[in-house]
């Protein structure tokens, strides 16, 4: 296992009800606040007035910003920066999913920087694929940011208990990601009621995003990781198990409790801390939802299994692992090889189950943009902790996904 530093100090709030307690979270950190949110979902469940409602009662002043998109937009990050200081607003509430929470966190750092806050993005994410082991200026990391806190709405990200946000350029046709404890949420509703209403599509989609997240820190070159492997293949079945009964019956309370608690951890620093981690499968993704507006769960169940099969030689053994005690396959003496490639195949086949489609075609991304993909997803330099991802190997990669 890797050295570790465990911080999370984001307290969560779970389960009905809960969400009554709104307005005195909120006090403690302000009275003016900018309210995030996205689009229609939120108004024609009711979810919007209740919200208003509970800041009604505590007597809080705010400013809305509503029309967050999947793929969360720069433009709209640059927005809520500029009311947050024309305003001089003192908290932001996320209420959504993983975008509108990525996209407060983005607008609480870069109220408090002199800079785009896009060159914050820019800056992590290239130096985040080299590793330097000392970063040549911390200008371009924020060192604050305004107060959060989420009310969340869809399962997936694990954005409502992280340190992450991912902002799309639209103009520059790029996804980026950033990494810093100033943007932890100070607090998180999550109340499974609060999914009941979800598209069926939405939740299939979360399910492959929660389970791709944790892959990423599963099959890791780092070795010697019980604890963390059995706390990741308990909480793998836990979502297996009960995806097909929440889009079979969408209401049923303790299934969705089983779901969003799972998301939570999901890019939590539990999960996350002891290993090095294996993004390049995320790298790549990025890169099509940049061009195409991809849905990020969607896209990550296409091309995780291809990135796998890629890498099978280096994978098979934790692969292999992962296809016994998550699948419960047996390995009747066969080698690792096949009884990995039965784990790969076992998790496209749940993924097709859920209605998720299995290609990029399917998804109606066209072949023709691939060697764009694969040419933007290595120019920070090569990908991989497993194995070394070049361009060329990209274009291998997506080969498999038609």
């Amino acid at each position: 296992m890797e050295n570790l530093t465990y911080y999370c100090p984001t307290k969560i709030l779970f389960g009905k009800n809960q969400l009554d307690t709104l307005g005195n979270e909120i006090k403690s950190y302000g009275n003016r606040i900018l309210f995030v949110y996205g689009k229609e979902h939120l108004k024609n469940t009711g979810v919007y007035d209740r919200i208003v409602h509970l800041l009604k009662e505590s007597e809080i002043e705010w400013i809305e910003l509503p029309g967050v998109v999947p793929n969360p937009r720069l433009e709209t990050v640059q927005q809520g920066i500029e009311i947050c200081r024309k305003e001089k607003l003192e908290f932001i509430l996320a209420v959504g999913g993983g975008s509108v929470s990525d996209t407060a966190k983005a607008i609480a750092m870069g109220v408090k920087v002199d800079y785009n806050i896009w060159d914050a993005y820019n800056f992590f994410h290239s130096n985040l694929l080299h590793q330097p082991k000392e970063l040549p200026t911390k200008y371009l990391i924020p060192d604050d940011a305004l107060p959060i806190g989420v009310v969340i709405t869809k399962s997936g990200t694990g954005s409502e208990f992280d340190l992450t946000s991912v902002i799309t350029n639209t103009e520059l046709k790029e996804k980026l990601i950033i990494m810093n404890p100033v943007i932890y949420p100070k607090f998180s509703f999550c109340d499974p009621t609060l999914t009941f209403t979800l598209p069926r599509d939405e939740t299939a989609f979360g399910i492959a995003d929660m389970m791709t997240h944790y892959f990423e820190q599963y099959f890791s070159p780092t070795h010697d990781t019980d604890f963390l492997d059995h706390v990741k293949e308990g909480i793998l079945q836990t979502i297996i198990v009960n995806a097909k009964k929440a889009l079979e019956n969408p209401t049923d309370y303790a299934v969705r409790a089983e779901i969003m608690y799972s998301a939570a951890w999901s890019c939590s620093a539990l999960n996350i801390t002891g290993v090095i981690p294996e993004w390049t499968s995320h790298f790549i993704e990025h890169e099509i939802t940049a061009m195409t507006d991809l849905n990020h769960g969607c896209g990550m169940a296409i091309i995780y299994p291809a990135w796998m099969k890629y890498v099978i030689k280096e994978l098979a053994e934790k692969c292999a692992q992962y296809a016994e005690k998550v699948w419960g396959i047996e390995r009747k003496g066969r080698s690792d090889l096949d009884v990995a490639m039965d784990g790969i195949h076992r998790t496209e086949e749940f993924w097709k189950s859920l209605g998720i489609p299995s290609s990029l075609s399917e998804a109606g991304v066209d072949s023709s943009l691939f060697p764009i993909f694969a040419k933007k997803a290595v120019r920070f330099g090569p990908l991989g902790s497993l194995k070394n991802i070049e361009e060329e190997d990209v274009l291998n990669i997506l080969s498999l996904c038609k």
